[in-house]
């Protein structure tokens, strides 16, 4: 795989932080709101690819995007900032116009992910996932030479990644992607499986352990990770020698019932104290 997500950190820390709601924004804005030291990288949710004056199809981020990234960039200088595209991201609609138009939405998604300062983008597609692998071969080598990262979300890590992505999937993020983030969090997933159980699964379809970052879901709700098992899934991240574990998402992170509102980040907190807990 490609190497544009390598993080100074040998353990890369990832965490979401949205850009739809004003309550995110509001919290970065306090003078210790967030503690963004909790992580390495920031995906930064949601974009959509979207048609632009020309017909090719380009990134559009929340309304709020631009100023949270400048505020992380502010706080957390060498922390690394990347677009995403959400679960119904347009991705198929961009597939099939760079099929049709010589790659030209590629060509878009470059000059915008460039033009804007982010370092690559993460495809966290849900609805058309068969079209993935397609769209990171498409766009793989217009990214590696302008220097940017394709990172993707797997929804269903308990599928592997040919039940989640199809045949062409392990050679194409072989070719193309720097790292797969695995949503252990996932409502598919049978009962007490975790990110042990789902990247052995990936390791043995032939994704190495070093491309493959666990995750948690730290906001509240239904599909929220405890904290037992946070802890307990970043040790088997360590120990198994994956990339790092990633968290859904820091503004929410073990908030009120209301969205963004009083977050107590305890869950990117747990994520970040076992990594850095000197080994026994």
């Amino acid at each position: 795989m490609t190497n544009s997500s390598e993080s100074p950190f040998p353990f890369e820390l990832v965490t979401w932080y949205d850009t739809w709601n004003e309550n995110a924004l509001k919290k970065l804005q306090e003078e210790r709101g967030v503690p963004l030291h909790y992580a390495t990288r920031y995906n930064l949710a949601f974009g959509q690819l979207v048609p632009q004056a020309g017909g090719a199809y380009s990134i559009e981020m929340g309304n709020f995007a631009a100023q949270v990234k400048a505020l992380i960039h502010k706080k957390r200088p060498n922390a690394q900032i990347w677009a995403s595209t959400g679960p119904d991201g347009g991705v198929e609609d961009a597939v099939m116009d760079n099929r049709e138009h010589g790659n030209r939405s590629t060509t878009a998604i470059v000059t915008w992910l460039k033009d804007n300062g982010y370092h690559g983008l993460v495809i966290d597609e849900e609805n058309n996932t068969s079209q993935v692998p397609e769209f990171v071969t498409q766009l793989g080598p217009s990214f590696k030479k302008a220097n940017l990262g394709i990172i993707v979300s797997a929804m269903w890590p308990d599928l592997g990644p040919t039940g989640v992505f199809g045949d062409q999937a392990v050679k194409a993020f072989h070719q193309h992607v720097a790292a797969i983030e695995l949503q252990d969090y996932s409502p598919s997933s049978a009962p007490g499986k975790g990110t042990e159980a789902h990247a052995l699964q990936w390791i043995k379809a032939g994704i190495p352990a070093g491309d493959l970052l666990g995750g948690v879901c730290t906001e509240r709700g239904k599909f929220q990770t405890s904290l037992a098992d946070t802890g307990q899934w970043t040790t088997d991240a360590i120990r198994l020698g994956l990339r790092g574990m990633v968290s859904w998402r820091l503004s929410n992170d073990h908030a009120s019932d209301i969205e963004d509102v009083e977050p107590t980040f305890v869950g990117a907190k747990t994520v970040y104290d076992t990594a850095h807990r000197p080994p026994t």
